[in-house]
């Protein structure tokens, strides 16, 4: 599932592919092989071909291990999210937030970003812009170099101009505006320093193993 919008800045998909089962599969379980985590390598098998009742049943396993659980929720929310259940997936992903925030802040970056940019995705798509914007935010706290999650974040705040503009009279859409404006130029310039910073520098190596 994806939409595509088009603005004055050009067109952006607000991409859900990254709620594709290869999306869980991470280098950890290359490197460690516990009854929680094969459960979720069979759930995402069965998710990414569209059997989602035997995909829900090997998640529910996994929630019994402990190591396996945030991301047997955020499998099941990628789940509900394919169903069209919209409530329902973003309660997963809450719970899936929820036990992270027991484990230490530096491990499991890339289930952090994805839980915060697919609840984003969610709540685009359910025109709650504002949300959106906290969520794209959340997203990029975890991982600054998303360009996925920068362009979407764009969008959302432009569209959530739009929509107080016309709620608050000229005035206000006119600061929301500059306010826009300001925050895109500071993500390019960003996201300019941090290529610069890389351009001739060697391919970092994974610190360490991550799911």
């Amino acid at each position: 599932m994806s939409a595509i919008f088009y603005t004055q800045h050009g067109c952006y998909k607000l991409s859900s592919g990254l709620f594709l089962l290869l999306l869980l599969s991470f280098s950890l379980f290359l490197n460690s092989c516990s009854p929680g985590k094969l459960l979720i390598l069979e759930g995402n098998f069965l998710n990414s071909r569209g059997r989602y009742n035997e995909a829900v049943s090997s998640y529910l396993k996994a929630l019994e291990h402990e190591d396996a659980a945030p991301y047997a929720e955020y499998g099941l929310g990628s789940v509900y999210y394919a169903l069209d259940e919209s409530k329902a997936a973003l309660e997963r992903f809450a719970d899936s937030r929820k036990i992270l925030e027991t484990r230490s802040p530096v491990d499991h970056r890339e289930l952090r970003f994805r839980n915060n940019y697919n609840t984003g995705v969610v709540l685009f798509g359910e025109g709650d812009f504002a949300a959106a914007v906290e969520a794209f935010r959340e997203s990029l706290r975890a991982d600054p170099e998303r360009i996925e999650a920068k362009r979407n974040l764009e969008l959302s705040l432009l569209l959530l101009a739009r929509e107080r503009a016309g709620q608050g009279g000229a005035e206000q859409g006119q600061q929301e505006s500059e306010s826009r404006a300001a925050l895109f130029e500071y993500l390019r310039q960003k996201e300019q320093q941090q290529w610069k910073s890389r351009e001739w520098a060697a391919e970092e190596q994974p610190a360490g193993p991550d799911y």
